[in-house]
């Protein structure tokens, strides 16, 4: 585990006064590589380390899945703009909250939670926005 990164998601939720990856709708998570996904999972709480496999393989991180994960299409289907990922991210996660994310809408979208991840780890970011 990255404490960086985790530490990051869950100081987010407390400051958004939630307890858990089960107050979060929706999460949009910087997947610059594949690896990158996997961690997060972990790190989200979606699964204990090292078995993030098992959220994908039963479907929990797809748009209407248990934790729908990067509905948007993520880096790879919305772009990297370095610097202006994070951004983007927002702009995504104000789209879900406010039901207006048209065919990557995730149905009764209420939170969603950002992480964007720099460097090494130790730079990393995350909000949760709700309505």
């Amino acid at each position: 585990m990255l404490p960086h990164v985790r530490s990051t998601i869950t100081a987010a939720m407390k400051r958004a006064g939630v307890d858990d990856v089960g107050g979060i709708d929706v999460i949009e998570t910087h997947d610059c590589f594949t690896t990158s996904e996997y961690m997060a999972i972990d790190h989200f709480g979606i699964t204990k380390p090292g078995e993030s496999w098992k959220a994908v393989e039963q479907g929990w991180l797809e748009i209407d899945g248990k934790h729908p994960v990067n509905p948007s299409g993520g880096l790879i289907g919305a772009g990297h703009p370095v610097g202006a990922t994070g951004v983007r991210q927002l702009l995504d996660g104000y789209r879900q909250v406010t039901g207006t994310a048209g065919d990557y809408q995730v149905d009764g979208a209420r939170t969603c939670q950002t992480l964007n991840i720099g460097g090494s780890g130790t730079t990393s970011v995350s909000f949760v926005l709700g309505v």
